[in-house]
């Protein structure tokens, strides 16, 4: 069974163009996603390209075919390219030109071979490998929880197939050059699943974009700007889930408030700005001595606090006086200046029933004794519960 090839093509054409307009259009309202004008680029490459392989077919005009070809050679390595956009990877040009150099190595070269069936192949290659390359790249960053990421990649993959079988057709089962595919065939199949490759890989790409500015409102949303810390709302979410877990676990659970010493006498006298700088250089300090599974958060002001999920008081103990030691070392000077810059801290921990409010106010007592014993220092709190009802704190 033979279709007329503008038939065949045509909506091919059209849903092309319109998915590359599609990708310019959102690129244009969100320039920020570089990922968008790659994507268009390589639709409106490969509209162009199969508009001259249809206008070569109707003309029986085989350079124009052949050169409709390899226009649309470059829409793989957009795609491609693309994808590395989209994972903030750089694109060496060498790889992404590849594809299009062994089509015209193909094309231009007598090799005593059939040219156009064999730069045909070249470029069915180019589309099996290159699509597959760009589903690897979306899946490096599948961290990222973005839900659009999986259709996406499925679309790219059954493209990718209908090409590798299309690729194999053409060593089998040559098809009969400047003619119109036969529906049955791979070439035939291409043509019609080339409409729903681009309108959905096109509308998935906006989506997944669209999704992670929408996860990076979210995310600031939630993180202190200056120090990038977990704002004080965040951190009570996180805190409440980690320390309710820790009691379902029966395991300890410990925490850290710092205060930083004498920090509205180093704002009045250096100024605002190297108090800016040493709030941030303290949460540096901090997250350096964390485990990965550890929480810090910004409480107020200069006051900060930390969540140790399984940790016992002296583990606390050892981590806040880490700290304590290298921030008051690493601040000493800055810009030639000498800034007094140090931090007292309030250590507990606890196995009971005790609210997480409870433990926040013991190390706050326990960082408060820190600051009338000379500041610059660490304290425990230990929460006993001898009764089981009242809560005594000890400051140790």
């Amino acid at each position: 069974m033979q279709l007329d090839p503008l038939t065949l093509m045509i909506p091919g054409i059209i849903a092309t163009a319109f998915a590359g307009l599609l990708l310019f259009g959102a690129w244009f309202y969100n320039n920020r996603s570089q990922a968008l004008l790659w994507w268009g680029a390589a639709n409106s490459f490969n509209a162009a390209g199969i508009a001259l392989i249809a206008t070569g077919l109707v003309t029986q005009h085989p350079i124009l075919t052949a050169v409709g070809v390899g226009v649309t050679t470059f829409a793989p390595a957009m795609f491609w390219g693309g994808a590395r956009q989209f994972d903030n990877a750089s694109t060496p040009v060498l790889v992404l030109m590849a594809g299009f150099a062994a089509w015209l190595i193909m094309v231009a070269f007598p090799f005593g071979l059939d040219n156009q069936r064999w730069s045909n192949f070249a470029s069915l290659v180019a589309w099996s490998i290159y699509l597959p390359a760009a589903i690897w790249e979306l899946w490096r960053s599948r961290r990222e929880a973005l839900a659009a990421r999986w259709p996406l990649m499925g679309f790219l993959a059954v493209h990718a197939l209908v090409f590798i079988g299309a690729a194999i057709e053409t060593i089998v089962a040559p098809p009969v050059l400047n003619q119109p595919p036969a529906l049955t065939s791979w070439f035939g199949v291409i043509h019609f699943e080339t409409t729903l490759f681009v309108m959905g890989s096109a509308f998935c790409m906006v989506l997944i974009c669209k999704e992670r500015i929408v996860l990076g409102y979210m995310e600031a949303a939630r993180v202190d700007p200056l120090t990038g810390t977990a704002n004080r709302a965040a951190f009570f979410e996180s805190a409440t889930r980690l320390y309710q877990r820790c009691r379902e676990q029966q395991a300890p659970c410990s925490l850290i408030m710092f205060d930083l010493d004498r920090f509205k006498l180093i704002n009045d006298t250096f100024g605002h700005q190297v108090g800016d700088r040493i709030l941030r250089d303290f949460a540096d300090t901090v997250r350096l001595s964390l485990r990965p599974n550890d929480l810090f958060g910004r409480y107020g002001g200069e006051e900060f606090l930390v969540v140790l999920p399984g940790a016992s008081i002296e583990t606390a103990y050892v981590i806040a006086e880490r700290v304590r030691s290298v921030f008051a070392s690493g601040n000493a000077s800055i810009e030639g200046k000498s800034i007094p810059a140090t931090v007292s801290a309030g250590v507990t921990s606890t196995h009971a029933d005790i609210p997480l409010g409870a433990m926040i106010e013991a190390a706050d007592q326990a960082m408060y004794s820190a600051k009338r014993a000379g500041r610059n220092r660490v304290e425990r709190a230990v929460i006993e519960d001898p009764a089981g009802d009242s809560k005594v704190v000890r400051i140790a």
